[in-house]
């Protein structure tokens, strides 16, 4: 709150927040992978503050802006004992740069490329899009847009870095009745330069797949770039990173809508129709590991190998429509409410002691919810926060490395060389780790409003694909079917009914969901059931066992009532009531 959002983009402060999320947990990462695309809200969140001094916050599912969407190598220089600041970040041409050859690090923030051959790796294969109950078709390459790429280091273990591309469909269109879809794939490679040379690799520590429907538009449009600045104007002297648009004639009022740019045009982000089938299948580094989140549903995943270091991962699922929700509340009338009152002041630039002080300025701030993890935050601001009533179909997905949130072995080992499971729901705040596992249940936390903008119920989804080996690891099962019992948790205490459909497994993958379960903070739990396998020792016994054969005698015996005779027979006859036996 109070701090410039272009400050923030294009110095250190952002910088900063790069660097530190290579050592976060995975909830602190995503966080700041967040943070990376927040820039660009939705329409109805467009920062256009009241007239009287007012704190504001909501959510909304952000658009990328167009740069963000370059790949680039940044250094990092630690502070010098008994300094302050944040260290320098130079930009590095390669891995081997020599300008970057004092570094502790390097991040390498890389968009993934389009495929061009049957040799390519580390690229988007393709992309197919079906509208509702239709059949998918595959989407054609028009370009991959023009930036300044980053080189590989097959040594070290770097690809290439690229950028975002357009694809058309040859019939699917969207709601802005074009055919184009722009897909941006970004991941974050790390390396520790300080460590001996011979084990010096950059590792995987974050991955991002957007799937977006565009509008192209022509005009006084320029691309991006990053370049390095020598002091980045915080007053610590330090060397860091910024962007700046390239070329002649660039209009920057014309960029408010764009997600990407290049010469002359401008991908604007339009609406999926509603709940459109959209697969992505990338060619990706087997690094990539761990648990994958997303805005989807009805989920189908399947990883197979490519070679020893590259698997080809296809996800297809529909997309999601997102509620979004603004909220303002004049700085006079905080008062009114303690608990965010409470929460404001303690989290006010981190307890500087000056809340106070703001309050007694004119002028508003905005601070965003975060999707991921902020139930805190969102629980002080539920009251007034306000639905937006415009459509938000999303299609995307991320990954991150850290397996090690739920403290079991099963997903600590497997995490280590291959991808666990994908976890996706439309819910406006979600706990951002892997489904914890306690008490015999995987357990994940959502949170949203409980009414849309026209008045009706917002009915959520939560869909879990997770690998079966995974699954019969974590409950000890057999390779018979499983079954799954869902349900979904209310902040109030009480369990609701939700549909939910029985485990489908195919490809290796376990996959179910939960449907039409209400908010504001309710907690699913998934249960995964197996009937009890027969014993075979005991049945092999039995079966081995010497039958014996009991030989019954039969008597028959004549029974008289008057004129009338009866034969009964048995292995003890008896006559019926009124004869007698002759």
């Amino acid at each position: 709150m109070g701090v410039s959002l272009q400050k923030l983009k294009n110095t250190a402060l952002f910088n900063m927040l790069l660097r530190v999320r290579t050592r976060l947990t995975l909830k602190a990462t995503l966080l700041a992978a967040a943070i990376f695309f927040a820039f660009m809200p939705t329409v109805s969140q467009a920062y256009v503050y009241p007239a009287t001094p007012s704190f504001g916050s909501g959510f909304s599912e952000p658009y990328p802006s167009p740069e963000w969407s370059l790949s680039a190598l940044r250094g990092w220089i630690p502070v010098a004992p008994g300094k302050q600041g944040q260290g320098d970040h130079p930009l590095c041409a390669s891995a081997t740069d020599p300008h970057c050859a004092n570094v502790a690090s390097i991040l390498a923030d890389l968009i993934i490329p389009p495929c061009y051959s049957d040799a390519d790796r580390i690229c988007i294969e393709g992309l197919e899009i079906g509208a509702e109950g239709k059949p998918l078709e595959k989407t054609v390459l028009d370009h991959e847009l023009t930036t300044k790429k980053t080189p590989a280091d097959v040594k070290l273990g770097l690809p290439a870095g690229g950028s975002a591309s357009l694809w058309n469909a040859p019939s699917v269109a969207h709601q802005g009745n074009s055919l184009s879809y722009a897909v941006i794939v970004s991941a974050g490679y790390n390396i520790d330069k300080k460590a001996p040379a011979n084990s010096q690799k950059f590792e995987a520590i974050r991955f991002e797949a957007k799937v977006v429907p565009v509008n192209i538009k022509k005009g006084g449009y320029c691309g991006y770039e990053i370049f390095e600045v020598a002091d980045d104007g915080y007053g610590f002297g330090e060397v860091n990173t910024s962007s700046r648009m390239v070329g002649e004639g660039c209009k920057y009022s014309e960029y408010k809508e764009c997600i990407l740019t290049e010469k002359g045009s401008c991908a604007a982000p339009a609406e999926f129709l509603p709940n459109s089938r959209v697969a992505l299948t990338l060619r990706m580094d087997s690094k990539v590991t761990g648990w994958l989140f997303g805005r989807m549903k009805d989920v189908d995943v399947a990883i197979t190998a490519i070679d020893t270091k590259n698997n080809k991962l296809r996800v297809e699922a529909t997309s999601v429509n997102l509620l979004s929700g603004t909220a303002w509340v004049a700085k006079k009338d905080l008062i009114n409410y303690p608990d965010l009152y409470a929460y404001m002041k303690k989290n006010w630039f981190i307890g500087d002691g000056k809340f106070e002080e703001g309050l007694n300025k004119t002028g508003s701030s905005w601070g965003d919810l975060m999707p991921t993890g902020t139930f805190d935050q969102f629980k002080v601001w539920e009251q007034l926060i306000k639905p937006n009533p415009e459509d938000n179909w999303r299609w995307n997905f991320a990954s991150s490395n850290n397996n090690n949130a739920n403290g079991t072995n099963c997903f600590a080992q497997a995490g280590k060389d291959k991808l666990i499971g994908l976890v996706t729901t439309n819910a406006p705040i979600y706990d951002s780790g892997a489904p914890a596992f306690k008490d015999g249940a995987l357990s994940y936390k959502v949170a949203g409003l409980h009414f849309k903008a026209d008045g009706s119920v917002f009915k959520g989804s939560y869909d879990l694909a997770i690998r079966s080996d995974v699954a019969r690891c974590l409950y000890g099962f057999s390779n018979a079917p499983i079954r799954a019992s869902v349900s979904v948790l209310s902040s109030d205490g009480s369990t609701q009914d939700v549909a939910s459909e029985l485990v489908t497994e195919k490809n290796g993958w376990m996959t179910l969901s939960a449907k039409n379960f209400t908010f504001s903070q309710p907690t699913i739990k998934v249960k995964l059931l197996q009937d009890k396998p027969v014993n075979s020792d005991t049945e092999t016994s039995k079966q081995a066992a010497p039958v014996t054969k009991t030989i019954i005698k039969v008597k028959i015996i004549n029974c008289v009532k008057g004129k009338t005779t009866k034969k009964v027979s048995g292995s003890n006859p008896k006559c019926p009531t009124g004869y007698k036996q002759k």
